[in-house]
């Protein structure tokens, strides 16, 4: 995996991070089922040298293939430093689009999107850029945009899944002075979905930056960790639980997936406290709980 970046402003380095690790997934796999691919930047210093040295680990997996890193607003040559520091790997391209509106994409595509940075796009310019690149197969979109309530974030949701794109994680990186921002990210793979989350919780415990679900009442902030504290996921879970009345544990894990900034492995935590509890009862009533155990109300 690249080597870490530098931690200046708490948000940017998160953001940094976890771009990276996700980009080190994404990487290998558009290689192992694409021959070409592309990744849009809307600001070359930084997130965009950081993606290309991930490129750069992938060289000698580029022969035969196409690796398209596309700036919007800057220009190719500004990544010329970094390209020749790689040794300017066949297959790894870098070209600059002047006008986001021009932006073309053939072929898998991950866009990083970030309205809240150095990039110069306003949001509205970021949800625009993001149709389009949403426009095609195998697209996906890392996107920074305002803070939101829980029902502004439900709009979000909705307009990606019409844009074709229905995995989305949403979380709000907030610093120790409470200046949050709302880090989505959207996919048609599910598989990918599971993949972000699992790197969401990887990243390193940066301090001064917590985690919220816009979907917690609550809004309560949590460490990042690989095992987080899971109260805002039982606030959510066992009234979920309430509303369909009796379900498997595999259908809450789709819940917590497709709807909550936690990951399906958590939804076992939370149910296995809650039935020791007594608050849930189960079926089979003893062991394990597994994907197929039947949970109900208590």
């Amino acid at each position: 995996m690249a080597e870490r970046t530098g931690r200046r402003d708490p948000h940017t380095a998160v953001k940094r991070e976890l771009l990276v690790r996700y980009l080190d997934a994404w990487t290998s796999a558009v290689l192992r089922s694409h021959r070409r691919a592309s990744y849009v930047e809307a600001a070359p210093a930084g997130p965009a040298a950081d993606a290309l040295r991930v490129f750069g680990e992938f060289a000698d997996r580029l022969t035969g293939h196409r690796l398209d890193v596309v700036l919007l607003g800057a220009p190719a040559d500004s990544l010329a430093p970094v390209l020749r520091e790689l040794g300017e790997p066949p297959g790894l391209a870098v070209s600059g689009v002047d006008d986001p509106a021009t932006l073309t994409i053939d072929g898998p595509a991950l866009a990083h999107l970030d309205a809240m940075g150095d990039s110069g796009l306003d949001e509205q310019t970021t949800w625009e850029l993001a149709a389009t690149v949403a426009r095609g197969k195998a697209r996906e979109l890392l996107l920074t945009v305002p803070p939101a309530t829980a029902e502004q974030v439900a709009e979000h949701r909705a307009r990606l899944r019409a844009a074709g794109l229905p995995y989305v994680a949403a979380v709000e990186l907030v610093d120790r002075d409470g200046h949050a921002q709302l880090l989505i990210f959207a996919t048609s793979a599910r598989k990918h979905l599971a993949t972000f989350k699992e790197e969401l919780w990887s990243a390193d415990e940066f301090a001064g930056v917590r985690y919220r679900d816009p979907s917690d009442a609550d809004g309560a902030l949590v460490d990042i960790s690989l095992t987080p504290q899971l109260t805002p996921l039982r606030r959510m879970l066992l009234p979920e639980l309430a509303r369909r009345g009796r379900c498997s544990v595999a259908d809450l894990q789709d819940h917590t997936l497709l709807s909550t900034m936690y990951r399906p492995a958590d939804t076992i935590r939370v149910l296995t406290a809650a039935a020791s509890a007594g608050a849930i009862s189960r079926d089979p009533d003893k062991g394990r709980l597994m994907p197929r155990t039947v949970v109900a109300p208590g």
